[in-house]
């Protein structure tokens, strides 16, 4: 059996390959300790100068993790094995956001998820007008994890809420617009980009104080674009989507992008421990994929503000 992970050395280059290809390179416990432990290696290592990230395939650098694997633990009793998971993906992360060598990564193709986790927090990041960029987890139940709060919260005006409540696919020379790739192979003027061209209705209405005020604006919007954000919206989680622009806000006023996983670990302590909504997401996009989830709030009106404030230890 192939190796999930590849890695090379050659002229002070040391490079690391995600090859499940088969998955769009979706990062498995495995992958995470075996790039952890060479990673690790490669710190004091001297023919290693720089450090570059591919994804194997065509497909795309990494489509996140494996969160069939994760169900499937929860299904089966060990919740404490998926927050385990998270927590040692969290790990790897934080790591290569602070690694002592130059990082490049490739995010060529689909790079969504722990995908960019892996592969945009203090890297040279390149991608191409083809890039599809995201952080889809509203839409299964979870946030937008792995630290990426702190760059969507740095994005211009209130993008950042936007991407994280709807867990919209940007393309590449969006995502280079708004500061979330360091280059964009084939991106003539990032500024003429869909995103880029949304901005006004996106600060107009995700600047609203609540995630029901949000809504209330968009759906009341005259832009067609913003109506069918909302209705994009409705579809997800309703408490994932409280807590993405919660999780953005808070990260806004974080220094650190270590601070923004410190907040990532204690909402996968809370969720893991209330799974029911991630397990019924899983189920419904990519189990039976009858796209219709049965959320434990029927409406994001429902939710209740004190349940998002514990999640966040409030």
């Amino acid at each position: 059996m192939a190796s999930t992970i590849l890695s090379e050395i050659s002229d002070g280059t040391g490079t690391l390959v995600l090859n499940r290809p088969e998955r769009i390179n979706a990062v498995t416990r495995e992958m995470v300790d075996r790039m952890s432990q060479i990673l690790h290696s490669w710190v004091d290592d001297d023919s290693v100068e720089r450090v570059v990230l591919r994804g194997a395939g065509e497909r795309g650098f990494c489509a996140g993790a494996d969160v069939r694997a994760l169900r499937d633990e929860i299904v089966a009793g060990h919740a404490d094995r998926a927050l385990d998971f998270l927590n040692a993906e969290y790990e790897l992360e934080q790591f290569i956001a602070y690694y002592p060598k130059p990082v490049t990564s490739h995010l060529s193709g689909i790079s969504m998820g722990a995908g960019l986790g892996i592969g945009l927090h203090n890297t040279t990041s390149i991608g191409e007008v083809g890039s599809r960029w995201a952080m889809p987890e509203t839409a299964i139940g979870l946030w937008p994890d792995v630290g990426v709060c702190f760059e969507l919260s740095r994005t211009p005006g209130h993008l950042g809420e936007y991407l994280a409540m709807s867990g919209e696919t940007i393309n590449g020379a969006g995502a280079y617009w708004a500061g979330l790739m360091t280059k964009c192979d084939g991106c003539a003027d990032p500024g003429d980009s869909a995103l880029a061209g949304s901005r006004d209705w996106i600060d107009e209405c995700f600047g609203a104080d609540s995630a029901p005020a949000i809504m209330a604006a968009l759906e009341s919007h005259p832009d067609r674009d913003a109506r069918a954000a909302a209705a994009i919206i409705r579809e997800r989680n309703p408490l994932s989507v409280w807590v993405a622009l919660q999780a953005v806000r808070n990260a806004r006023r974080l220094a650190e992008v270590a601070e923004v996983f410190d907040q990532d670990r204690r909402l996968a302590a809370g969720f893991m421990a209330n799974p029911a909504d991630f397990v019924e997401g899983v189920r419904a996009k990519m189990v039976d994929k009858d796209q219709s989830p049965q959320w434990s709030y029927q409406r994001i009106e429902d939710v209740d503000p004190a349940v998002v404030a514990s999640r966040f230890g409030g």
